[in-house]
């Protein structure tokens, strides 16, 4: 996936910059290096990175649970999910 990829579709763009924008709170991270990791866990779930970028929004969102993908997030994230809060991380409820 390039840059080029995720800017194609306009509401894949959105839910992808939003779940960039998570884990650079989450890492504290730059935006490449968040993005980069978006697309290792694409690679490493097979899942593709805007149905990946959605369920990382809801899992942080708290509402989680029955959304497609939410066993790969957390299989993925999860350390990092359950180690800060989204205030200590800078993030805030969605």
């Amino acid at each position: 996936m390039t840059q080029v990829d995720r800017r194609a579709d306009p509401d894949s763009r959105r839910v992808i910059d939003l779940a960039v924008g998570i884990l650079m709170g989450l890492r504290e991270c730059s935006e490449s290096e968040a993005f980069d990791d978006l697309v290792d866990a694409v690679h490493e779930t097979g899942v593709g990175p805007a149905g990946l970028a959605a369920a990382l929004k809801h899992v942080v969102g708290g509402s989680g649970e029955g959304v497609p993908h939410q066993p790969e997030v957390i299989r993925v994230w999860g350390h990092l999910l359950t180690t800060r809060s989204p205030s200590e991380s800078g993030i805030a409820r969605l």
